[in-house]
């Protein structure tokens, strides 16, 4: 009677139906999981965000500064945006070894040529810093600041 006890369970309706839920949620959940794996970005992807991110973030840093007057302007102002592009240098430099190669290579060039404008333009304001003249040197410093992210890094497509 037991032998025939199990057969009859494993052949009702109501046995079944619990597999094929469970086999049906199975192949639902396998269905949703492959479009999702897709989902990540490449190394290349993430690089191009991490360099238009830090583009980006120079441009706004520089345009800070540009608001700041000698007046109104102080010492840890400037330090911090200055210091946040320079990071934001890095962040590019860091993400170019990912970029397409063609991309690479521009991103590099235009990386290079802002990082040195920019040691000049810092290296002109402190060494030829005077109290009389900072509002001066300031502004020429920021000037030249800004035509270095416009020649430079503005020119990377990041649309």
């Amino acid at each position: 009677m037991s032998g025939r006890g199990v057969a009859s369970v494993a052949a009702s309706p109501s046995a079944v139906v619990p597999r094929r839920l469970i086999a049906s949620i199975s192949v639902l959940l396998v269905t949703l999981a492959i479009p999702l794996t897709g989902c990540g970005e490449s190394k290349q992807e993430q690089a191009t965000k991490s360099v238009c991110s830090a583009r980006s973030d120079i441009k706004n840093r520089i345009a800070t500064l540009q608001t700041l007057t000698p007046s109104i302007a102080t010492l840890p102002q400037v330090k911090t945006e200055v210091t946040a592009i320079v990071d934001d240098v890095k962040q590019i430099q860091s993400a170019q070894g990912d970029l397409e190669p063609g991309r690479k290579q521009k991103v590099q060039q235009a990386t290079q040529t802002f990082e040195q404008q920019l040691k000049s333009v810092l290296s002109n304001l402190t060494t030829n810093f005077s109290i009389s003249g900072a509002g001066a040197q300031l502004e020429s410093a920021l000037k030249q600041l800004a035509s270095s992210y416009t020649q430079a890094l503005q020119p990377i497509e990041c649309s």
